[in-house]
């Protein structure tokens, strides 16, 4: 057994781990964690967002340690709930969330019905299943211990109070991406009072759930200024331009790799089932491993290389169009909204085609703007639809609303006890669909010249291919 130990954080300290944490720690599956971004590409933005999974799996056992003292749980619990806090990002593949959207393209969930459910995140399953199997830890976490933590990170776990530490709404997870993003990125929109929140917070006993964790009618403000951070992060970060853009490259150089250049070893990564040999292929990879093998020159013509080629030279697409949703006709919003769901490739596939020929024609015409590929190929042609969830929503993620209590009386919610939050319309969320595309130009000026010539080129196009009875399914 190693000894404890101390471990200096860039944004809490000291994080202070025990024996068996360091044994975890230690241990290559745990140690991959330092080769995975956190944000992924983000850094082509923001230069200081180099930080990884690493770093933020200990800041979640550190703010979790926090959390299970100031709620008093038993000894046996805080060890359970710091163990859950470091292992909940275990299962991560390459550039982080990126990978969960190629899992889901290439996973046949109809093959593994007692796997998989429709709303199961496989991200979390390959978790579980490290978590349960992994046997550099067996004599680090007995096998009772890791069943406890499999059903505290996953749902429906019987003491909702530990469960919601590290998953629900104010969970230790947030708290640290929050605070460690914002460090990184050298910004402060995600920046809040955490001792001033955790000095708030309630273990609340409910005679037939158990103890729920709850926030005190005086830390509203504190509560505030969380999810406000959390708001604003994710439209001023995580919804960055340049990083929507270079995670649509991404996403696009898998799938091209897989379904066009025929590159087996990337479906091995991505096409997930339950079975050891699938898992011990998907953890011999991280971002390192991945653009150096895919960017060989063996590989040299492949789709897949030429993307990350531009994403490592950051010759990124160009953001062409950007639209509200709400802004084009009723009968494409909908199609739109669901457009880069899995589902719907293909008729995602048929609408770039369209738009390219548009495209192509237009740039041609600006002696400006060039376009930077074959003319005659429009997979580099991204379109792309998300949604900028209203702050009142955001403030709930997707678990349930948080509870406010008010003893003796009954708990109510912090919407309901928020002024501020009371008074904003929850339907204020914004949809909006992007267009990249393999141009390039000298000046801004150009860009505008050519946006506004492709604005309402590109909004016909759209409008006539739903008008013509191509529905996206929901």
């Amino acid at each position: 057994m190693s000894e404890s130990r101390h471990i200096r954080d860039p944004v809490f300290g000291f994080i202070g781990i025990d024996g068996t944490e360091s044994n975890i720690i230690s241990s290559p599956i745990f140690q991959r964690l330092r080769r995975i971004r956190q944000l992924a590409f983000a850094n082509l933005v923001y230069p200081g967002a180099l930080h990884t999974r690493f770093e933020h799996s200990l800041g979640v056992c550190h703010i979790a340690s926090i959390l299970s003292t100031k709620l008093c749980l038993k000894d046996n619990e805080k060890r359970l709930i710091r163990l859950a806090a470091l292992l909940h990002d275990i299962g991560h593949g390459p550039f982080s969330h990126v990978s969960e959207e190629a899992l889901e393209i290439y996973t046949d969930r109809e093959k593994r019905p007692g796997n998989l459910n429709k709303t199961d995140k496989i991200h979390e399953k390959i978790t579980a299943q490290i978590i349960k199997t992994d046997s550099d830890w067996n004599r680090s976490i007995a096998g009772t211990d890791r069943d406890i933590i499999i059903k505290i990170l996953g749902p429906g776990y019987g003491d909702p109070l530990l469960h919601s530490i590290v998953s629900g709404p104010i969970d230790a997870d947030k708290q640290d991406y929050l605070l460690r993003d914002s460090h990184f990125c050298g910004v402060r929109y995600g920046v809040f009072d955490m001792d001033q929140l955790h000095r708030e917070l309630r273990s609340v006993d409910d005679p037939v759930e158990g103890k729920h964790l709850m926030i005190s009618q005086d830390g509203i403000n504190a509560l505030e200024q969380f999810v406000l951070a959390k708001y604003y992060i994710t439209n001023q970060v995580y919804r960055h331009r340049v990083r929507l853009i270079t995670d649509q490259m991404l996403i696009r150089a898998i799938t091209l790799g897989i379904d066009v250049d025929q590159i087996e070893q990337l479906n091995q990564i991505y096409a997930y089932d339950d079975t050891p040999d699938f898992l011990q292929e998907y953890l011999a990879w991280d971002d390192s491993r991945f653009l150096v093998t895919f960017t060989d020159d063996k590989f040299e013509g492949k789709y897949c290389h030429n993307l990350l080629n531009r994403l490592n030279e950051r010759r990124l697409l160009k953001e062409i169009y950007r639209k509200p949703i709400k802004d084009l006709p009723e009968k494409c919003r909908d199609p739109l909204l669901n457009i880069s769901g899995p589902k719907n490739r293909k008729q995602r596939a048929e609408l770039e085609e369209k738009l390219w020929k548009t495209i192509c024609k237009t740039t041609q015409d600006t002696s400006t703007c060039k376009i930077t590929c074959d003319p005659d190929d429009p997979r580099l042609l991204i379109i792309h639809s998300y949604t900028i969830k209203s702050v009142r929503t955001q403030s709930r993620n997707d678990e349930a609303s948080i509870p406010v209590d008010r003893t003796p009386k009954e708990p109510s919610t912090f919407e309901e006890e928020s002024p501020l939050f009371n008074s904003i319309n929850e339907e204020l969320s914004q949809a909006f669909v992007d267009i990249y595309a393999p141009v390039s130009y000298d000046t801004t000026v150009d860009r505008r010249r050519l946006r506004k010539a492709l604005d309402e080129l590109i909004s016909e196009n759209i409008t006539s291919f739903f008008e013509g009875g191509k529905d996206a399914d929901a």
